[in-house]
């Protein structure tokens, strides 16, 4: 197993600047995801920890050993690219021990035994006689990932493995991948722009944007308290309701607020399913949001439900089958203060619940 320490990253192509002073520890046997929008500059990061790119400025160290300098081919990293990568006119054996005799100079019965002994792990055995073209796109990638593992590289990085897939296979997939890096011991690091697969495949997740690390924490942790507004409209779908404290009269969709001083301007945040339709049996206790039913959204267990409040904020909320209303209808939404999260304005990070940084309901919308 191998412990990644990523010291001080810089990286600029011209004047964008792709990385700005990434610092991260990934522990050895760690499943770890770098999740962000495209441009965040997770694939640059990748990148530079399998040797494929330079940094400007800054360390990788594997198992405290620097990196720098070490050509691709000689770290012990083996890399699964998002389209594949086999070679078309090669057998799927051929394809995972091609860079096993060539690349590690191992000689023919060692790879092979190598192929065998991975493809059975990942039950495609009976692949290794197929080319590319004879495969399926779940196969194919099982595929390629075999051929990763073959290596037996103390880390594997998966760069967007599961894109090209359809829906079923992609969560199909995510699941296996994750299992299989736990039972070889592998350290993985997975890059992607899909927060289903960072949760479901990751220990813990560093969520970057504009080539910084916005926040770092286990999957429970980051939907549970988001810790910017980037985080918040990004983890979580649907995502985080932010309704802003107008800093002028003081009112949200909530009503009109009496909030400390010293927090300054604030966003509120609050999640879908901390939203109900049930009438409280202490009103004073809670905090409401009236308005016109727009989409309805089925998920099947449940209904996304998406209103527009009187005050013109959208809001969504989450409410059983049997308790959906329907498009046009007037609703009141509900909510404990102590579940609604306060964010800095000018920040962008967040001061705690609404609770906590004193944000009280002076005058609620409900007449």
């Amino acid at each position: 197993m191998t412990a990644v320490k990523i010291l001080g990253i810089h990286k600029s192509f011209a004047e964008v600047k792709a990385l700005d002073g990434i610092d991260l520890t990934i522990e050895d046997g760690e499943n770890f995801a770098i999740l962000g929008p495209s441009g965040s500059g997770k694939s640059t990061l990748l990148h530079i920890i399998a040797g494929l790119e330079d940094p400007d400025e800054g360390t990788v160290e594997f198992n405290g050993v620097a990196q720098n300098g070490i050509p691709p081919h000689k770290r012990d990293a083996a890399i699964v690219f998002q389209h594949f990568a086999l070679y078309p006119h090669l057998s799927s054996l051929e394809n995972i021990t091609l860079g096993l005799r060539h690349g590690l100079g191992l000689n023919k019965q060692v790879a092979h035994a190598r192929a065998n002994d991975v493809a059975d792990r990942m039950q495609v055995k009976h692949l290794l006689d197929r080319k590319p073209k004879e495969m399926s796109g779940g196969q194919r990638q099982r595929i390629a990932l075999a051929r990763a593992l073959a290596r037996q590289s103390g880390i594997v990085l998966l760069d967007e493995p599961l894109s090209g897939l359809d829906a079923q296979l992609h969560a199909v997939l995510r699941l296996e991948i994750a299992s299989i890096l736990r039972s070889v011991g592998a350290t993985g690091i997975n890059v992607t722009h899909d927060q289903l697969d960072a949760m479901a495949m990751a220990d813990r997740i560093a969520v970057i944007n504009l080539g910084q690390i916005e926040q770092l924490g286990t999957p429970d942790e980051l939907y549970a308290v988001p810790q910017t507004l980037f985080v918040a409209s990004f983890i979580g779908s649907p995502p985080m309701n932010l309704l802003k404290i107008d800093e002028v009269t003081g009112a949200s969709a909530f009503g009109l607020h009496s909030a400390a001083q010293a927090s300054g301007a604030l966003t509120l945040g609050v999640r879908a399913e901390h939203l109900t339709l049930t009438t409280p049996s202490d009103s004073s206790s809670t905090w409401a949001i009236t308005g016109v039913v727009g989409l309805v959204e089925p998920t099947g267990k449940d209904r996304i439900v998406r209103l527009v409040s009187d005050s013109g904020h959208a809001v969504t909320f989450r409410c059983e089958v049997e308790d959906t209303p329907n498009p046009g209808a007037r609703v009141t939404v509900h909510c404990a203060p102590s579940l609604v999260h306060a964010y800095s304005q000018e920040t962008g990070r967040r001061v705690g619940s609404a609770e906590s940084v004193g944000v009280t309901l002076r005058q609620s919308v409900l007449v």
